[in-house]
């Protein structure tokens, strides 16, 4: 459990802007079910297991990689003759199929525009060119080289659980961790979400370190009376190294200056509005949340500033009841992130203003303004920000929306109406929009 709780690769993305936490959750706790149902042979803990990993495609695309894997898994798993193992599971997989397959098929457009798969597509695509099953290594076992101590201790448990006739276990846990493997591996695939992340193997972390803790009380049991305390140094120095991963991200996370940011714009006068963010992302955007750098930020502030009113322009479609909504004169706040010293001292320029932490800039305006005035002061903003960082071209979606909504012909788009879902600019398209 603690290895689990201090494993980099989820810790990461408990941070991160996405639903893989959520959708690591959701799995851990569906497996808990299932092999519940193999060890007390229930058929309805099957059922209730099928169903909430069947649930699981609503919050991730990829989760039928893994819901699937984690039932099949669980009938390896599970004791008895085949015969008996279908017996009992069998309405489990019934609620597998009846829970996600009608959303599954009615959102499969998002695997080939988004992911490409079987679209004249090449296999076993990553990052660094590396093989899938390389990369996957380093992302269940932190370390500088292939062979470290978690990938060590794991070979040690793979023939410690099979001199234990541990078969059900084993067979449980490597089904667990070579799937997805396998699965990046072998099918073809054309679009940026489907290279291999180091995101698509938190799943199946906890099975890995099944069999690394497997190793561990294997070689602590050759110490006698003392192995319990041999255990708990080799776990202690095991979650050290984890440990030392987790704080380097954490002095990245903070590097970000969310809270400078924040205290700045907490005194801007109550009621005031505002408006989406932009800017270029860098390092530390980059390692809070990969795809979405800055346009995220106006999320964030209004979470924590709750005096402010909020109105994410980015789509014009959600802007259109505040512009022609109550034409009470109201004060605006739009705010950038400039990543580098260079774009930092072109938008002190560009905006006439200071900027807060060397990055951010937080711009009022002068004067309270009716709506429709301040959509025009924030696209003059923008376009001056434009001018002064180049680099920054998802700014374009909230140039395009502002002008959408001052010519009075607003055209929605991004999934479910919001571009922030979508780490693309321009975005892909969907077949759905």
């Amino acid at each position: 459990m603690l290895l689990t709780a201090l494993s980099p690769i989820p810790v990461l993305y408990a941070t991160f802007g996405r639903p893989h936490t959520m959708l690591f959750a959701w799995l851990m706790w569906s497996t808990v079910l299932v092999l519940k149902a193999a060890d007390e042979r229930s058929r309805r803990l099957w059922v209730a297991g099928g169903a909430a990993l069947g649930l699981s495609v609503f919050v991730h695309p990829t989760a039928p990689l893994y819901a699937l894997t984690a039932f099949g898994a669980a009938v390896l798993y599970a004791p008895g003759s085949w015969r008996e193992r279908v017996r009992t599971a069998w309405p489990g997989a019934v609620a597998l199929v009846v829970t996600f397959l009608p959303y599954y098929v009615k959102t499969l457009h998002v695997l080939s525009d988004r992911y490409g798969i079987g679209e004249n597509g090449t296999s076993g695509r990553t990052f660094d060119g590396r093989p899938v099953w390389v990369d996957a290594l380093f992302y269940v076992a932190p370390g500088s080289h292939e062979v470290n101590y978690f990938t060590v201790l794991a070979a040690v448990g793979v023939v410690a659980l099979l001199v234990r006739r541990s078969y059900r276990l084993l067979v449980f846990c490597v089904a667990t961790v070579a799937a997805p493997v396998v699965f990046f591996s072998v099918v073809p695939t054309s679009g940026d979400s489907a290279l291999f992340f180091d995101r698509y193997m938190i799943p199946v972390t906890p099975a890995f370190l099944v069999v690394v803790c497997a190793g561990v009380f294997a070689l602590a049991s050759w110490a006698g009376r003392f192995r319990l305390v041999v255990a708990v140094l080799i776990i202690a120095g095991l979650c050290g190294i984890e440990a030392r991963y987790d704080l380097h991200h954490r002095r990245e996370t903070n590097a970000i200056g969310i809270d400078s940011i924040t205290h700045a714009v907490s005194h801007e006068p109550p009621g005031t509005v505002l408006f989406g963010s932009t800017g270029t992302s860098g390092a530390d955007f980059s390692a809070f949340d990969y795809g979405h750098p800055a346009n995220i930020l106006d999320h964030l502030l209004a979470l924590r500033v709750s005096s402010l009113d909020y109105v994410d322009d980015d789509s014009c479609e959600r802007v259109e009841p505040f512009l022609h909504g109550a034409q009470t004169p109201r004060y605006g706040l739009w705010v950038f992130y400039a990543a580098s010293p260079d774009e930092t001292a072109a938008a002190v320029k560009a905006l006439h203003a200071s900027p807060i932490d060397g990055h951010y800039f937080a711009i009022r305006s002068r004067t309270a303004l009716p709506p429709r005035a301040l959509i025009q002061e924030g696209l003059r903003l923008r376009l001056a920000w434009r001018a002064a960082v180049p680099l920054n071209k998802r700014v374009n979606e909230l140039l395009i929306s502002d002008r959408q909504l001052l010519a009075g012909r607003c055209v929605p788009y991004g999934d479910l109406g919001d571009p922030d879902t979508d780490p693309h600019w321009p975005p892909v398209k969907q077949k759905a929009q």
